[in-house]
């Protein structure tokens, strides 16, 4: 089945690698059809073998930048791991945000148009600053989703992963108060960012979808408000 690969420099911490062990047992909770992370030396995107960007190692970092402004410094992961474990219910999505060090306008639309020629993806017309694709495939009753984003004014591309969790908005805040949790702005009704221990050269976090929050399914966000990308 056609894919998208995420190759990372490294295997991670303790909750990372739970992580990518429940994606690959294909457990419901934890399926995305979409993507796959691969382990190696590199940071990059790839559809199937076909590779659609490289990006840049950053200096090593003990804090992650989720939005301009907005930072996290990591939780002890084993207090991240026994929360994901405890509260997990569903895999939202997957985002990846290629910074412009990384990708420029013209190897941005060519990645989109390989992208789309192959699975189904739709750009969101939101009045963003950034141009932003979802990668949306229905399943039955579920779909599988990607968020791919031309971050022009990150400096470093980032991956993050959006979980539904049974905890609602109060608990989460409370298990990640800050500076271990935060907003970025806008998502406030929506979920709670916290960093996932990956690679200190690889920004990576975790959004968190509270049981209260007011999140609709994806082929009805992109269906109002996305175009299809032909």
């Amino acid at each position: 089945m056609t894919g998208l690969i995420l190759d990372l420099p490294s295997g991670g911490g303790e909750t990372f690698a739970w992580l990518r062990t429940q994606m690959a047992s294909g457990e419901q909770a934890f399926a995305n059809a979409l993507v796959s992370f691969r382990v190696g030396q590199a940071f990059g995107l790839s559809l199937n073998d076909r590779p659609l960007a490289a990006m840049n190692l950053a200096a090593p970092s003990d804090t992650v930048d989720v939005a301009p402004g907005v930072t996290v410094r990591p939780v002890e992961e084993d207090r991240l791991a026994v929360f994901l474990r405890d509260e997990w219910r569903g895999f939202d999505h997957l985002g990846i945000n290629l910074s412009r060090r990384d990708v420029d306008e013209t190897k941005w639309h060519a990645l989109i148009d390989t992208v789309a020629a192959a699975l189904p993806a739709w750009r969101l017309e939101i009045g963003s600053a950034n141009d932003i694709v979802m990668i949306v495939r229905e399943e039955g009753d579920r779909a599988s989703v990607v968020e791919l984003v031309l971050d022009r004014g990150a400096d470093r591309s980032s991956f993050h992963v959006c979980a539904h969790v049974a905890a609602d908005r109060a608990a989460v805040e409370a298990a990640f108060p800050s500076p271990y949790g935060a907003y970025k702005p806008g998502d406030e009704p929506f979920f709670r960012s916290v960093a996932l221990p990956v690679s200190p050269q690889v920004p990576s976090y975790i959004d968190l979808a509270f049981s209260d929050a007011l999140m609709g399914p994806w082929p009805q966000i992109v269906a109002a408000m996305g175009k299809r990308i032909a």
